[in-house]
């Protein structure tokens, strides 16, 4: 898997190095525990709507926020969508492209987005995964509408398609109307069949990951997707657990964060122990919406280091 991401920048600044680099304009907002705001530089930034809408892969992707609750750094903070998960969501789209065939665990998920965006890039399996209670209902809310409807539009597309390819072999039919079969048989193989039972929502804990019996498929997941999860150092070991929990040596994680100051960095100074079987990269800027590329953002990924009887049996490819 690590060869479908050859060909992106790696960059040679840690966390670290780039948080003394340059410093953020950021300041808390009222209590310590206000959430810190950041800047929006994109037409997507409407952080007041009840519902945004967003466009991946020509579907457009309706969010519905929770704006009757205060977010905080310590509570909520699922309740809209941040700049970063929809970086994420075009981080899939412009550089993962086809997830037909893979499995996505997205940790905090949020709103649903990036789970969305995986799903409608063909991944067989997502699952987008939250703290139970309100934080899931809301990503249940989220995917379930929208895969549904998408679901419903994708195969009146799929059909209308099959329906003008229909006689393209006859012989009586003028060479124009061929070749216009021709490429609408084309056409149609491009588009990605989609199934709503594929994305689904389940309850996780960090602390003790560990998905319900209900959830079919626990892994080792393709893909272990992270967007702005790192900023409470609380629970990087815990964050570290449950990535080893489901992974394996296939398995790439991608993580996506901005730099805050409230010790984001810190999660790659355990995360990169040779103990703890991981080892861990970090992509360019350039790899982000230009629009971003000036912004304190932080992009990695993360592998484990094959063992000796893995390395026997499995190719792996470097990133450089």
């Amino acid at each position: 898997m690590e060869e479908e991401l050859q060909g992106l920048q790696l960059d040679g600044n840690t966390p670290q190095k780039q948080q003394h680099q340059e410093q953020s304009s950021e300041a808390p907002e009222g209590t310590a525990t206000a959430i810190i705001p950041w800047k929006y530089c994109n037409v997507y930034a409407n952080n007041r709507s009840p519902e945004r809408l967003f466009l991946f892969q020509g579907q457009s992707i309706f969010i519905q926020q929770r704006l009757d609750e205060k977010v905080t750094i310590d509570q909520n903070t699922g309740n809209v969508v941040w700049d970063g998960a929809y970086l994420m969501a075009k981080f899939l789209e412009s550089h993962i492209g086809n997830l037909q065939g893979k499995s996505c665990l997205e940790l905090g998920a949020g709103t649903g987005l990036v789970s969305i965006v995986a799903w409608l890039l063909g991944a067989t399996k997502v699952l987008a995964t939250d703290l139970p209670g309100p934080h899931t209902e809301h990503v249940q809310k989220n995917t379930g509408t929208n895969a549904g409807r998408i679901a419903l539009e994708r195969g009146q597309e799929i059909a209308r398609h099959e329906e003008e390819v229909v006689g393209e072999d006859d012989g009586g039919v003028r060479e124009d109307v061929r070749i216009k079969r021709r490429r609408n048989r084309q056409e149609r193989n491009r588009i990605i069949e989609l199934d709503s039972d594929n994305l689904s929502v389940a309850p996780l804990d960090w602390n003790t990951p560990v998905l319900p019996e209900s959830v079919k498929f626990k892994g080792p997941f393709s893909y272990i997707i992270c967007s702005e999860i790192l900023y409470l150092p609380k629970f990087h070991r815990a964050l570290l657990k449950t990535l080893t929990k489901f992974a394996d040596d296939q398995t790439v994680v991608l993580l996506l964060w901005k730099q805050r100051g409230l010790g984001e960095e810190r999660f790659f100074d355990i995360a990169c122990r040779l103990s703890t079987g991981w080892k861990v990269q970090y992509l360019e800027r350039t790899v982000l919406d230009a629009e971003f590329q000036d912004q304190p953002y932080g992009v990695a990924q993360m592998t484990r280091i094959p063992t000796t009887s893995t390395l026997s049996s499995t190719s792996h490819h470097s990133f450089a």
